[in-house]
Formats: C-alpha cells, sequence, structure tokens
C-alpha cells in the first residue's frame, strides 16, 4: 500500500476526499518522528491548506479509532492545520471501530473526534475504472465483487495500467493478486496471465523495491520466505537470495560474538557457499562448537 500511494499520491487523496488536491509530502522531520503515520501529505481543499492522514489496516484493531485520534491531534499541533484522518480497511472484518471517538470524565464530553473508515470491500470496481484512479487499479482485487469475477478484474487492472501508462506497477497489481487468488488454479492462471510481461515485471521499480524488501526481511528474520504472496515467478530469485543472505549473515553474526578471531576466515568461507543448505551445515556445526578450535575446524572442514 505505501508502495502504490507513494508511485500514485494524487489519486489517492481524490479517492479519499473529493475536490482535495495534494501538494506534498509532510517533510518535517520534527512531525515524521512524533506521528508512526502510514501516509501523511499536505494538500488543499476548497482553497484551505490541510493535512491527509491515513492508515492502511489489513486486520482489525480494537485502539484504532485512539491511534487515530493520537496521530491527528499530534499533527495537528505540530503543523497548525486541520487534518482528515481515514481508517482503510483491505479486508472484511467484524466489529471494526467506528467514528466518532469520545474521551468522557464522569459522563461529560472532553474529546469528539471524527473520521472515514473506508472499506475496500464494499468498493465497486467501476469506481477506480475511472481514469482518475488509474494509478490505484492494483487495488481491484480488493474490491467488491472481483473474487468471483477473476478474468475480468484482472484484464481490467492489466488494461487501464497500460493504457495509462502505468506498467511500473504492474507488479503490484500481481501482489495483490496473489492476495486474493490463492487456489492452486488461481496460482497457476495468474503467473500465465503475467508471464507475458516478464521483463516489464523485472525492470520496474515496484518489482526491485519488493525484491529488495524480499532481502531486508530475510536479514532480518533469518530463513524467511521473502515476499510470499508476491511475484510467483520473478520473486523465486528474490527469495533465494534473501535466505542466502541472511545465511550468510547469521553466520557472520555467530562468530563476531562467540569467535570473533575466525571472522576473516568465516568470511571467506561464506562468500564460496553458494546454497542455504551448505551454509546451514556450517552453522549447525559452529552452534556446537564450544571452543575456538572447534569453531575453526567447522569452518575449515566444511570449506574443502
Amino acid at each position: 500500500m505505501k508502495m502504490l500511494v507513494r508511485a500514485n499520491p494524487q489519486d489517492f487523496v481524490s479517492f479519499l476526499t473529493q475536490e482535495t488536491y495534494y501538494e506534498g509530502d509532510v517533510a518535517n522531520e520534527l512531525i515524521i518522528r512524533s506521528v508512526d503515520a502510514d501516509f501523511l501529505c499536505h494538500a488543499t481543499k476548497n482553497a484551505q491548506d490541510i493535512i491527509v492522514h491515513a492508515e492502511y489496516q489489513r486486520r482489525r484493531d480494537k485502539n484504532m479509532a485512539r491511534r487515530l485520534w493520537e496521530y491527528n491531534v499530534a499533527t495537528s499541533f505540530l503543523t497548525k492545520l486541520p487534518v482528515l484522518s481515514f481508517a482503510i480497511y483491505l479486508w472484511k472484518e467484524q466489529n471494526i471501530a467506528t467514528s466518532p471517538y469520545r474521551i468522557e470524565i464522569d459522563g461529560e464530553l472532553v474529546h469528539l473526534f471524527y473520521y472515514k473508515n473506508i472499506f475496500l470491500w464494499e468498493e465497486t470496481p467501476e469506481r477506480l475504472l475511472q481514469p482518475s484512479f488509474a494509478g490505484l487499479l492494483p487495488l481491484l482485487p480488493l474490491l467488491k465483487g472481483a473474487k468471483r469475477t477473476r478474468d475480468e478484474t484482472i484484464g481490467n487492472m492489466v488494461e487501464g495500467l497500460r493504457t495509462a501508462g502505468k506498467d511500473d506497477i504492474l507488479a503490484l497489481g500481481y501482489a495483490f493478486a496473489g492476495l486474493v487468488y490463492r487456489t492452486e488454479d488461481d496460482k497457476e492462471w495468474l503467473k500465465r496471465r503475467f508471464a507475458m510481461f516478464h521483463e516489464i515485471l523485472e525492470d520496474s521499480w515496484s518489482y526491485q523495491e519488493m525484491v529488495q524488501k524480499g532481502l531486508d526481511v530475510g536479514l532480518q528474520k533469518g530463513l524467511d520466505q521473502g515476499l510470499q504472496q508476491g511475484l510467483q515467478k520473478g520473486l523465486d530469485q528474490g527469495i533465494k537470495q534473501g535466505e542466502l543472505m541472511a545465511a550468510h549473515s547469521f553466520l557472520a553474526r555467530i562468530i563476531e560474538k562467540h569467535f570473533p578471531p575466525l571472522l576473516p576466515l568465516a568470511l571467506r568461507k561464506a562468500e564460496r557457499l553458494k546454497t542455504v543448505d551448505a551454509l546451514n551445515s556450517v552453522i549447525d556445526k559452529l552452534l556446537e562448537a564450544k571452543t575456538v578450535e572447534q569453531a575453526r575446524e567447522a569452518l575449515e572442514e566444511d570449506a574443502q
């Protein structure tokens, strides 16, 4: 969502509220450090300077109303501008917090905060098929009825993006589709449908950023699977690279923490090993090593 909105902020602002024009990102470091919001931008609405604020929610958050209120108040205080807040829910949920949010003391109203919930599953595809929302077409699979009309939905998304000259976010459309169409038949169909765009996808900034994110997650969490719901074909390489880099990083951390004199040897060793299985074999032996000599033996043994 953040990648998609960053690429098409005006489309997103128009989707949230009519007659509102994106003027630029909120760049004030004080605000950014104080408010960990998904989306904040300067905008004008009916010639009035405002801030537009949005949070993307995949699942229900019982504290969402308060969180929106906190971000709204903090941002308004720091910018001295009124703030419009929105919560965008991607999946259908029950018991979602509703506006307004109230704070009372002994039955006396102290704060009353209004915000707007947007439920993507209630939005009709026809709305995003308007030219002014072309930058949000990757969200089509999340809209009303899209799961039952797979071929039409993906066809409209691909055709709309290509017509609008937005091939660079086809990869995001593929990623969102992968979250919705999840049967084996769906997966095979999506692979075939997007196979013709293989080179376009790989060259796009959105694909490359998703691959990089997969690598980053792999480094942070160890041997994970990178982008599990991303580009099935194109991201296989990214996932493998992420796992390999994660294993390299894990091996280096073990050596740095327990056997620092062996770090140069370990780095040379990791550079020579080209598969995750080979690295894991060394890692297992290092985890069992109690002395520097035992660790050295593990490195030298597998280095043959």
